[in-house]
């Protein structure tokens, strides 16, 4: 043994006493603290650098013998002229780096998508049309990926998802390459892949065609003039048409798409007959209560009875054909296109009903922004602070009569005038 070393016994550890350090030599010791805990510290000294003290662990984890062990490998690597400490960081180092390796190694696409990314990446839309366009990205389009390790993809891999549509679904391509690259990017910050996105454009633009740029403007309506007969068509389909159903129910309420799609039994009060949209479904990230008006009421009776059965509370609204789910995102703008209106939206119908309102009534605009569920100023947002459902009952009741061609002799700059009570 050299001399010098070695000196404390199992007994002076176990009798220390707090606020006393205990010396072992060579540097090694063992620090009581006041409150009883206890740490092995080793100090030393490099040539041309200060003194360093290098912590080996606490006591009683660390006993004396493995305590002693560090600080002989530490020597070591003294007498070898490498800092201690700086070893210990780069063994740490490449420990973590070999076992995020490992862990990278054994990551799936599949996995990383469903684990990681969605979850981090979806929380922040509030339209549930997007969250399943995402979804089907990569459940659907990119499949093939789903069971290959995701450090191994290539750019390869990318473009055998991408070829077989890039040319009949073109938006569709575009877009889930951009959600791809997304994904890389994220598992490259994250340590799950290393090196060039082999989903970005740039890996592709000499090889597929420029993507088809989209041209954005207002949705297309129908007029005002022509929803009465174009509501009479589609009554005439709903006998076998769930979607005909819930495309009345968007006309109706001047609703969007994905808040009528993914509406529940929950979010009805036929007592107060109102329809109470969650915040987390709406464009601006706050609840919004919907007068329900008789029709309304009536298309509720029709899909309680296709249920066969009383309706649960996450029961949807207008169950789509397979077994809880929706109808599917375009099942409303395809009943539009069987019926020969394939050139309008789905959406245009809020327009179609703004036109009639601004132009045919004289209903207040901020009744009209708040039942379009518009941000409205700060005036106005502190004056609807008070519930409007019931002014903007007497207003949808009216559209309603509209939409059936109650009011289809009116001609073109005549108004009604109507009070909003």
């Amino acid at each position: 043994m050299t001399r010098g070393i070695h000196r404390l016994t199992a007994k002076q550890i176990e009798n220390a006493e707090a606020g006393k350090s205990l010396s072992d030599g060579g540097g090694l010791s063992l620090r009581c603290g006041r409150s009883g805990a206890s740490r092995w510290v080793l100090r030393y000294k490099m040539r041309g650098m200060p003194q360093r003290e290098m912590g080996l662990g606490s006591y009683p984890a660390t006993t004396l013998a493995q305590a002693r062990q560090k600080a002989a490998r530490a020597r070591e690597s003294i007498a070898q002229g490498q800092d201690p400490i700086e070893a210990a960081d780069q063994q740490a180092a490449q420990a973590k780096a070999a076992a995020q390796a490992a862990k990278a190694e054994a990551m799936t696409f599949g996995r990383y998508a469903d684990e990681v990314f969605l979850p981090a990446v979806l929380p922040r839309f509030s339209n549930a049309a997007h969250v399943q366009q995402w979804e089907a990205t990569f459940r659907r389009h990119a499949a093939t990926l789903k069971d290959k390790p995701l450090a191994a993809i290539t750019r390869e891999d990318i473009l055998a998802v991408l070829e077989p549509i890039w040319a009949t679904k073109n938006v569709t391509a575009s877009r889930s390459r951009e959600r791809i690259e997304r994904l890389f990017s994220h598992a490259t910050q994250n340590g799950f892949y290393v090196g060039d996105n082999p989903a970005a454009w740039r890996q592709f633009d000499a090889t597929l065609p420029a993507p088809r740029k989209l041209t954005k403007g207002h949705h297309a309506s129908i007029s005002h003039r022509e929803i009465a007969p174009f509501i009479e068509k589609l009554r005439a389909r709903q006998t076998e048409s769930m979607a005909a159903l819930m495309l009345e129910w968007i006309a109706l309420s001047a609703c969007r798409t994905g808040e009528a799609r993914f509406a529940t039994w929950s979010e009805i009060d036929l007592e107060r007959m109102t329809w109470t949209i969650p915040a987390q479904r709406m464009k601006m990230r706050r609840a919004h209560v919907a007068p329900i008006t008789e029709r309304m009421a009536a298309i509720l009776s029709e899909t309680k009875r296709r249920l066969g059965r009383e309706a649960r509370e996450d029961d949807w609204l207008f169950p789509g054909p397979r077994e809880g789910m929706p109808l599917s995102e375009m099942a409303a703008m395809m009943q539009l296109k069987r019926m020969d209106f394939g050139g309008y939206t789905v959406h245009g119908l809020r327009a179609t009903f703004k036109s009639w309102a601004a132009t045919c009534t004289e209903f207040p605009r901020e009744l009209i922004e708040e039942q379009l569920a518009h941000q409205l100023g700060a005036v106005e947002g502190a004056y609807l602070r008070e519930a409007t459902v019931e002014r903007r009952r007497g207003m949808m009741e009216e559209w309603a009569r509209h939409l059936n061609g109650s009011h289809a002799e009116q001609q073109e700059g005549k108004q009604v005038s109507l009070s909003a009570h």
